[in-house]
């Protein structure tokens, strides 16, 4: 039998081999990947073990020379610092280490959904979505809506009534009353006064006992104007309803309406404070 391997066994030293597994390096997204050095993990595993070992070795050596100094008598025994280097030539031989790459592996039944993801996966499919319509369907109403913000052709709508085709509404308070002479109206007593129609203040002026007189425009073909206010409530250029009181009187006032040439319109009569044009 080899000397060495009868010190180790009379020491019970354990003769074993072993495996190392090294965990792969991180993938880089820039440089190369680090390569493992398999001789270096190796020396570094062995030199662990022989410094553990070593010190075993040598507390159960001198454990052996005083227990052989009392009871047994040994010849031919090598010194203690032979005996130390031979059982640690023992151990660097008998124990050896092979290294090898730990392999992961997907664990299966295990995937994870991420929120953002999904919401970035929706807004993707739309985004695609409208761009094919968009692409396929030139009438659609994105390209409908662009075209109408963005295009040059963008139609105008005139509005060229006449002032027969208006419904005008004559809005008296309690207590008032209106009196129809050649299409100028007349309204007795105190009181809001009202638009006939919805339009706009165009012009606003006073006349020479300081009551303010509105000119309202409904359309370019057909105007009203309103005398005799003491107190008005809206602006030039500011829009006015039929329903929205324009001044206020306290001794009366004059209303009358006109037509594309200025002129005062008179073919017409008052029915239930409503405007009936003549036919």
């Amino acid at each position: 039998m080899n000397e060495k391997l009868q010190y180790a066994t009379m020491l019970e030293i354990p003769v074993s081999t072993c495996s190392v597994s090294v965990k792969p390096a991180k993938k880089r997204l820039f440089g190369k990947k680090k390569k493992v050095d398999h001789e270096a993990v190796k020396e570094q595993l062995l030199n662990k073990i022989n410094s553990e070992e070593k010190v075993v070795l040598e507390e159960n050596s001198v454990n052996l020379e005083s227990s052989t100094e009392n009871d047994i008598e040994l010849t031919d025994s090598p010194s203690q610092e032979t005996f130390s280097e031979q059982n640690e030539e023992v151990v660097a031989a008998e124990y050896t280490a092979q290294v090898r790459p730990l392999n992961k592996k997907r664990e299966k039944g295990k995937f994870k959904i991420s929120i953002i993801g999904v919401q970035l996966a929706i807004i993707g499919v739309l985004i695609a979505t409208i761009f094919f319509t968009n692409a396929l369907y030139p009438d659609s109403g994105i390209n409908v809506f662009l075209r109408g913000v963005f295009g040059t052709d963008k139609s105008v709508s005139v509005d060229d009534r006449i002032y027969a085709d208006f419904s005008p509404v004559i809005n008296l308070d309690d207590g008032s009353s209106v009196v129809l002479e050649d299409g100028v109206m007349t309204f007795s007593g105190s009181g809001s006064v009202y638009s006939p129609c919805d339009g706009t203040v165009t012009a606003i002026n006073k006349d020479e006992n300081g009551k303010f007189i509105l000119e309202i425009t409904h359309n370019s073909n057909f105007k009203s104007l309103l005398s005799g206010v003491d107190y008005a409530y809206a602006g030039l250029n500011d829009t006015v309803y039929h329903n929205i009181p324009v001044g206020y009187v306290t001794a009366g006032a004059t209303m009358c309406f006109t037509g594309s040439d200025g002129s005062v319109i008179s073919d017409y009569q008052i029915i239930d404070d409503a405007v009936v044009w003549a036919v």
